[in-house]
Order: structure tokens, then sequence, then C-alpha cells
């Protein structure tokens, strides 16, 4: 009788000990230092300013550093664990270009992706054929920043590049063009 209770606490310190090893993995997997806290004022203008477009606040108007922190020691405190995503966040979308989206080929290109799919949300610039962008680079660079941050998919159509309209241009007996 002594010796199954002894068996059956034993069997839940054994239990109880490999939760906590398995419980101060996860915690060492997960950063030990991920919730402390860091002190705004030792960080630059440019990594305050891409916290708090993180965190979805505007800083327009705030030329002082104090000012940028007062801002967001308002908005939160701020963790190792925030500014390393932060961090993270900005040098992925530097490495991957402000403007980068999906450059449409053509007519059946824009269909496969948009169109057939209805896989989310699109915003595309359409550029004239022969004519220049209505946004330029660096404006349609922030856009694609502001809007990709909620999931929506981007991309440019130039119609110059368009295979189908040069195909079109190129047929004398078009019934269309010859009225």
């Amino acid at each position: 009788m002594w010796l199954k209770l002894f068996f059956l606490l034993l069997y839940f310190v054994l239990l109880f000990t490999l939760a906590r090893i398995f419980e101060a993995a996860v915690w060492y997997e997960a950063g030990v230092f991920a919730t402390q806290l860091v002190d705004p004022l030792s960080l630059s203008v440019k990594k305050l300013k891409t916290i708090l477009e993180c965190r979805g606040l505007g800083y327009a108007g705030l030329a002082e550093k104090k000012d940028v922190s007062q801002l967001l020691h308002k908005s939160g405190e701020l963790t190792h664990g925030e500014l390393y995503s932060a961090i993270k966040k900005e040098t992925e979308q530097t490495e991957g270009g402000a403007g980068s989206g999906t450059h449409f080929s053509g007519e059946m290109h824009f269909y496969e992706l948009v169109e057939d799919t209805k896989d989310g949300i699109w915003l595309v610039q359409v550029i004239a054929q022969d004519r220049e962008a209505l946004l330029s680079k660096s404006n349609w660079g922030k856009m694609v920043q502001k809007v990709s941050q909620f999931g929506i998919r981007t991309g440019t159509f130039n119609c110059s590049h368009d295979r189908r309209n040069e195909s079109w241009l190129s047929e004398p007996n078009n019934s269309e063009f010859t009225r």
C-alpha cells in the first residue's frame, strides 16, 4: 500500500518537474528579455518613429527627440520584444523595397492573381499607355507601406507593357480600328 502511494507521489513530482522544464524551454525561446522595458531616450529618432508607426500613431509636426519619446511614452511602455519586432519590420521593408509589390506583365497575369483567385484586397496602380504614373515612386512606396500593414496586396499594371495592346496595334485588319 505504501509502495503504491510512494510511486504515485513520485509520478506527480516527475510530472511537475517535466512541466517546469518544458515551460523554461518555451520561456527561453520566446526571449528572456522580451518583457523588460526600454528607455525611449536611449533610442534614435528613426527607431522611435518606426515604433510609433507600428503602433499606428502619427508623429507629424514633432521635430525634437524628446517630443517623439514623450508621445511614445504616453502611448504605453516600450518592451524589448516590441523594439525587436519594430526593427525587424523596418529592415524587412528596406530590404524588400518600399515600392515592392506585384508588377503585372499583362491582362492575363492580372486576371490570374486578382480576378481568378479573389484572394484578398488589392490596390493596383494603373499606368496608362505611354504616360507617367499619377503617383511618384516615393509616394506609391509610402502608400504601399501604409496599406500593407492591413494585409492589402499591391501591384502596378503598366498598360505599355501589356502584350495584348501591342498585338492590337500591330494588326492592320482589326475591324474596330478601320471603321
